[in-house]
């Protein structure tokens, strides 16, 4: 047996506390991608920014495809042998290797590919920017290492602090530059990311501690298990990453690097509406893997329904706000120069509807022991994107995008839910019926709040005549 705390996910306050540190996580990497891209927009010319664009999309398929091919095998494993103190070290070290394996391997594929995708994208800066990723990538090796062993332990304020530095780096530096009036080079971006990975694989790993066991050899059973597992949910993040970035890729191939900023102006505005899916799916995750094993599907049926309705409940006044004021919100966020994205905006805006349901389609399929499945659905997804994207760009331009986008979207919604429906009996609909709850409770909660507040002042002023 191993010296673990009991399970800490009984009751409330697992949810609370692990939910707000998860939104925390994901809402302060947010906020510093979404204030570098507010200082970008206005300090690099839309060619640049377009390069950068393609950089970022470039490192962030190598970061999904490292946590596709182990987070959830590992955080599965884990989950069902955090007692086992035989098995939970074999687990670890196995895992460890394949993620250094993994930076490997996918810079080697980089190096092989840097020239071809600075020719084919007239994009000359990154094959000076990307060889800077080479030691990030190694760095991300023990980063990630160490956040995963402590999500699969329900511990996430080492997977907090580490993002904030490490997102927060570059933030730092492009506002450095924006007061001191010092010219933004792409070389000097990469740099920054660097540093943070460096400082964030340092704090996570002093919050990893407590939950790192490693094993003095290296057990080849437990890599072909995490490998076996980690290859369909690989797939799945890469296809994810593919669908969900194929609009922006077609447009700097058909187009050029201008057209993926323009565009990019409204994905990331948008992009706020992934950070409360997300948040909860980091956190479900575990919990639905550990209950599936003794409550079985009536128990998913409810995860999925109310954590679906606790995102939507979120972001539809985002979505409504957006659509609403969206010229403003681009001016705010982008300048005068971006204000034709406006309508794009628009559009893009109402990805955020499927967006909970999809999420949480791959977590509770993931979680259950279905990635092969939730891999074939996510590449079907990919490669009509990709169909869509290549026709409709070609006849509408820019705006075929995200029409084509919209289109994929719904098509892979309908999919999706015909299979929870007769696997799970799962109905899309009661999501919104929890979103009504949730509401409920937020007005419960606040009235409380200011009654308490009211009722505080007057036993002071209580006390003070007694006195």
């Amino acid at each position: 047996m191993s010296n673990f705390p009991a399970d800490p996910t009984s009751g409330n306050q697992y949810w609370l506390r692990s939910g707000l540190l998860t939104l925390l996580e994901k809402g302060s990497g947010l906020v510093f991608a979404l204030g570098t891209s507010v200082l970008l927009y206005r300090l690099l010319s839309q060619q640049r920014l377009g390069t950068w664009e393609l950089f970022l999309i470039v490192t962030y398929f190598l970061e999904m495809g490292r946590s596709g091919l182990i987070q959830n095998g590992l955080i599965r494993f884990l989950a069902a042998n955090r007692q086992d103190a035989t098995q939970y070290p074999a687990i670890t070290t196995a895992s460890l290797a394949l993620n250094f394996g993994f930076s490997i391997l996918s810079n080697l594929v980089l190096w092989l590919l840097v020239g071809w995708i600075s020719r084919s994208y007239q994009a000359p800066e990154l094959a000076i920017v990307l060889p800077v990723y080479f030691l990030t990538n190694f760095v991300m090796a023990w980063f990630y290492h160490c956040n995963f062993v402590q999500q699969a332990n329900f511990e996430f304020r080492g997977i907090f602090w580490s993002t904030f530095f490490f997102r927060g780096a570059l933030f730092g530096w492009v506002l450095l530059c924006w007061f001191a009036h010092w010219p933004v080079q792409l070389w000097q971006l990469a740099a920054a990311l660097l540093v943070g990975a460096t400082v964030g694989a340092v704090v996570t790993w002093r919050f990893a501690r407590p939950y790192l066991r490693h094993a003095t050899t290296l057990d080849w059973a437990w890599i072909k298990k995490l490998l076996a597992f980690g290859k369909y949910v690989f797939g799945t993040n890469l296809s994810t990453i593919f669908y969900k970035n194929i609009d922006k890729l077609i447009l700097g191939r058909l187009l050029d690097p201008a057209a993926i900023a323009i565009y990019g102006v409204a994905g990331r505005i948008t992009q706020m509406v992934e950070t409360p899916s997300f948040s909860i799916a980091a956190v479900v995750f575990p919990q639905s893997a550990a209950r599936m094993e003794r409550d079985g599907t009536a128990w998913v049926k409810w995860l999925y329904e109310r954590s679906v309705g606790a995102i939507l409940a979120i972001i539809l006044p985002f979505i409504l706000l957006v659509l609403v004021f969206a010229e403003p919100v681009v001016w705010l966020f982008a300048g005068d120069k971006y204000l034709q994205s406006v309508n794009l905006l628009r559009l893009t805006a109402f990805f955020g509807l499927f967006m909970p349901f999809a999420v949480q389609f791959g977590t509770i399929l993931d979680s259950t022991g279905r990635p092969a499945t939730n891999f074939a659905y996510t590449l079907f997804t990919a490669l009509l994107n990709l169909v869509l994207c290549y026709v409709f760009i070609h006849q509408i331009g820019l705006y075929g995008a995200a029409f084509a986008t919209l289109t994929g979207y719904a098509v892979s919604f309908v999919c999706m839910q015909r299979l929870l429906r007769r696997d799970f009996d799962i109905r899309w609909w009661a999501a919104f019926g929890y979103v009504l709850e949730f509401y409920r409770l937020g007005f419960n909660l606040i009235k409380k709040r200011l009654k308490r507040t009211r009722v505080q002042p007057e036993l002071h002023s209580t006390r003070s005549d007694f006195k």
